[in-house]
């Protein structure tokens, strides 16, 4: 729940739900795994899909044809996202990920936030924030390209308390980057905004 002093503070634990929301913002605008996406997606089309359409019964109607592959096509993405999802869950579920789905309290302040659970103590300061993005249920607080604080809706009485602390967070990484010289450009949507170190030419 939210500290009712500035509601700066916050306990939650997080859930194999919440780290797959966390998979499903993020993987999408994961560019290498885009590429290899689109990369298996096409070669499954060229070496199976492909052939095997043309060697179809010249008999059947267009239209018939042109259903089957479509089929086969949503099929295919269905497979690879299913597999994705496979992979991540079983990622999840390891004994050395058991930091991850701990009671945890965070506490903002003004040059940094402070992060606390039975396995230790951290302070982040505000410029190590790579990216902040909000969906519908969740705050991601990016530390990294592929690492976040998953912090769910329901950590929040209200829905003022859910609004003001991404507002917080954003305000003190706006002007940790802003000190820093740091360029900002919005996150994915949908329902995202973020802050981004400079990029490097």
């Amino acid at each position: 729940m939210v500290s009712p002093q500035r509601a700066m503070t916050i306990s939650f634990r997080n859930t194999v739900r919440d780290r797959l929301a966390f998979a499903a913002y993020h993987l999408p605008r994961h560019p290498l795994l885009l590429l290899i996406a689109v990369g298996f997606f096409l070669w499954i089309n060229f070496t199976s899909f492909v052939p095997a359409f043309k060697e179809m019964p010249a008999d059947k109607p267009m239209v018939v044809r042109f259903i089957a592959f479509i089929l086969a096509e949503l099929l295919l993405v269905c497979f690879i996202v299913a597999l994705i999802g496979v992979i991540v869950l079983l990622a999840m579920i390891s004994r050395r990920n058991k930091p991850l789905f701990c009671q945890k309290t965070i506490t903002l302040g003004e040059e940094a936030f402070v992060g606390e659970s039975e396995y230790g103590r951290s302070e982040i300061r505000w410029t190590t924030v790579q990216k902040l993005a909000r969906t519908r249920r969740h705050i991601f607080i990016y530390l990294g390209q592929d690492n976040a604080v998953v912090i769910p809706r329901r950590a929040f009485e209200s829905n003022t308390q859910w609004d003001a602390f991404y507002e917080y967070c954003l305000e003190k990484t706006k002007r940790a980057y802003k000190v820093t010289g740091a360029n900002r450009r919005p996150a994915g949507q949908p329902g995202g905004s973020g802050i981004y170190p400079p990029r490097k030419n």
